[in-house]
């Protein structure tokens, strides 16, 4: 009897055992599981402390006008926050030289990546640190490597600082609009800034021969003069009969550019640019020719008759 109370003693206490150890191990589970969240958690936190850089998508220029004749251009896609991809395109109108760098990529860490190019289209090669902050891009060349084949010197080296392009902008070049009353300083500011549109129009030598021997314009009012008063008066065909096609050809284009036209051919935008008179304002498939009056829309019937090109 006694050895059965004992073994049935000895049982239950085996049984008690038995359940504090599922407890215990009950508890570590739970323990476990409770910290496993903790671990995600901390792995969520990682992934959501990733700066998001999207922002500076889109494109960017020196100085946020459009890239017409000179210039630098920047353009950057932003991937997963982080991960820049781009191309950089520059040129000189002067030289009439361009240099890129095409799929450019890094990973951004504080405002700040890197990427190793091997050709700028001329063969040169270098490091382009990039920092992106304040609404600002800025590219700076390091360990730039000129091939031994380039004899111009050009390429894309040292430093850029780029400001979001506005693409509204059809003044890049922050120009002014004649009137009679600046003086001569203003004047010669503002013809300043149009010196290479000068430098490069194939009309120019023409206009202003035409304007100096046959309008007997002199100094600053070759640039600040109109060829024919197209908007104020009729014009018969006889009118035009001396001039060269240059002249006629300007002539039409002239009624144009009264209202800001925009000119796709480049020797024509160039000659109207380099008139102070002129601001580029109106695209193309903007246009509209109601804009014309009555002597306008006569003269330019003639003109382009005119016209041969």
């Amino acid at each position: 009897m006694l050895s059965l109370l004992a073994i049935m003693g000895l049982a239950g206490c085996t049984k008690k055992e038995d359940v504090n150890n599922q407890n215990k191990g009950e508890n570590i589970v739970q323990e476990d599981e409770y910290e496993e969240p903790q671990d995600n958690q901390e792995e969520v936190a990682d992934v959501e402390s990733i700066e998001d850089y999207s922002s500076y998508e889109g494109k960017w220029t020196l100085d946020g006008a459009p890239v017409i004749d000179s210039g630098a251009l920047l353009t950057i896609t932003i991937k997963n926050g982080n991960e820049l991809e781009g191309d950089l395109f520059t040129c000189q109108n002067i030289s009439d030289r361009e240099a890129e760098i095409e799929n450019i990529s890094g990973t951004i860490v504080d405002g700040e990546c890197s990427y190793y190019f091997t050709d700028d289209g001329w063969e040169g090669s270098g490091t382009l640190l990039i920092h992106l902050g304040n609404d600002k891009i800025s590219v700076e060349v390091k360990d730039y490597v000129m091939a031994d084949n380039n004899l111009t010197g050009y390429g894309i080296s040292g430093k850029y600082n780029f400001v979001r392009l506005d693409e509204a902008n059809n003044n890049p070049y922050n120009l002014k609009k004649y009137n009679n009353d600046w003086s001569y300083e203003q004047i010669q500011e503002e013809i300043d800034k149009r010196q290479q549109f000068r430098d490069g129009c194939f009309f120019y030598k023409e206009f202003t021969d035409y304007m100096e021997t046959k309008r007997n314009c002199v100094d600053y009012e070759v640039a600040c003069s109109y060829l024919y008063d197209t908007d104020k008066q009729y014009y018969t065909a006889d009118d035009f009969s001396g001039d060269s096609w240059q002249i006629i050809h300007l002539a039409k284009n002239e009624i144009y550019a009264r209202h800001g036209y925009i000119f796709t051919d480049p020797d024509v935008y160039d000659f109207f640019m380099s008139q102070l008179w002129y601001i580029p304002e109106v695209k193309p498939e903007d246009f509209d020719d109601s804009v014309f009056n009555e002597y306008e829309k006569a003269n330019l019937q003639i003109l382009s008759r005119l016209d041969n090109i």
